[in-house]
C-alpha cells in the first residue's frame, strides 16, 4: 500500500515540476505530464468501479455457474455410476441365467442319452427274446417237417418197394417186414 501512495504522490510532484518550467504538450495528450494526475485519478475510479462490478456481479455469477457445472458434472458422474452398477448388476444375473441354462441343458440331455439308451436296451431285449422265439419255432416247425418228411420218404419207400415187389413175387410183404429189411 505504501508504494502506490510514493509513486502517486512523485508522480504529482512531478507534475508541478514540468509544469513551473512551462513545458508545453509535445503531441500525445496522454503523455502530456500536466494530465497525470487526472488521468491516474480517473484510472483509480474506473479500476475500482470495474473492481466493484467483477467483486459483487460477474464472480458471483461465475461461481454459481461454475457450482452448477460442478452439480451437474457430479449428477451425471453418480448416475454413470448408478447405471454401471445396474449393467453390471444385469450382466451378473445374465451370466447366472446362462450358466443354470447350460447346466439345465446338458441335464436334459444327460437325462436325454440315458432314457435312449434304457430305451434301446429294453428294445435290443425285446427283440432278442422274439428273434429266440422265432428260432425255436422255426426249429419245432422243421422238426416237424423232418418228421413229416422222413414218413412221407418211408411211405414212398414203402409203395415204391412194394410195386416192385409185386411185379417180381407173388407175395407182398407187410410194412413191418420191409422197414427190417431197409433198416
Amino acid at each position: 500500500m505504501k508504494i502506490p501512495i510514493k509513486i502517486f504522490i512523485l508522480l504529482l510532484s512531478s507534475h508541478t515540476v514540468f509544469a513551473a518550467e512551462g513545458q508545453g504538450s509535445a503531441g500525445l495528450p496522454q503523455m502530456d505530464i500536466t494530465t497525470f494526475p487526472s488521468q491516474l485519478f480517473w484510472l483509480v475510479i474506473t479500476f475500482a468501479i470495474l473492481y466493484i462490478f467483477m467483486w459483487r456481479v460477474v464472480i458471483p455469477k461465475l461461481s454459481t455457474t461454475i457450482e452448477e457445472r460442478k452439480d451437474k458434472i457430479s449428477n451425471d458422474i453418480n448416475e454413470a455410476e448408478k447405471f454401471n452398477s445396474e449393467a453390471t448388476s444385469i450382466l451378473e444375473k445374465y451370466e447366472e441365467q446362462m450358466s443354470s441354462a447350460s447346466q439345465s441343458a446338458s441335464d436334459i440331455i444327460s437325462e436325454s442319452k440315458s432314457q435312449m439308451n434304457e430305451y434301446f436296451e429294453n428294445l435290443k431285449l425285446e427283440n432278442e427274446k422274439k428273434i429266440a422265439e422265432m428260432i425255436r419255432n422255426s426249429q419245432e416247425m422243421i422238426k416237424l417237417r423232418e418228421k413229416d418228411s422222413i414218413n412221407e420218404v418211408r411211405n414212398a419207400t414203402l409203395e415204391t418197394v412194394k410195386e416192385i415187389t409185386i411185379k417180381y413175387l407173388d407175395k407182398i410183404p407187410n410194412d413191418d417186414q420191409i422197414l427190417k429189411k431197409l433198416n
